[in-house]
């Protein structure tokens, strides 16, 4: 944002100097192309200031997705350690855009079934890939 207000202030000074400089001439055609050459300008840092802006939107965004999804693993892993009868060491979680992936090893079908209840009832998680297997 420093840079397009620094840019936008160096075209203002510049084609300032240029108007100023041209409306002291009684040169018709070179204030006509300075005029031009100002309004040219206006609209190019228009235009670069949308696209960062844009640009800047863009990335906050997928940051707010990174930010979402490493919470929601947190939040996971904390219902699994505080779940009774849960090997929580032997789960691993990942999530991508709320999505959440199991992997590793329980003791039983029935746990299995518990570990997805627990994580489906995560707020923000969107669905559970279930990878867990049961250890022998």
């Amino acid at each position: 944002m420093k840079n397009i207000a620094i840019l936008r202030s160096l075209i203002v000074i510049g084609l300032s100097g240029t108007l100023f400089a041209c409306s002291s001439s009684a040169n018709s055609p070179l204030k006509e192309q300075a005029s031009q050459t100002w309004d040219s300008a206006a609209k190019t840092v228009d235009i670069a200031g949308k696209d960062t802006s844009e640009a800047i939107s863009s990335g906050v965004k997928s940051t707010d997705n990174y930010v979402d999804d490493s919470s929601i693993t947190a939040q996971v892993k904390s219902k699994l350690l505080a779940a009774s009868g849960i090997d929580s060491n032997s789960i691993s979680v990942k999530t991508v855009k709320g999505v959440v992936y199991l992997s590793g090893f329980v003791k039983s079908d029935s746990q299995i079934d518990t570990v997805v209840q627990v994580v489906s009832a995560v707020n923000g998680v969107k669905s559970v890939q279930n990878g867990l297997v049961v250890a022998n």
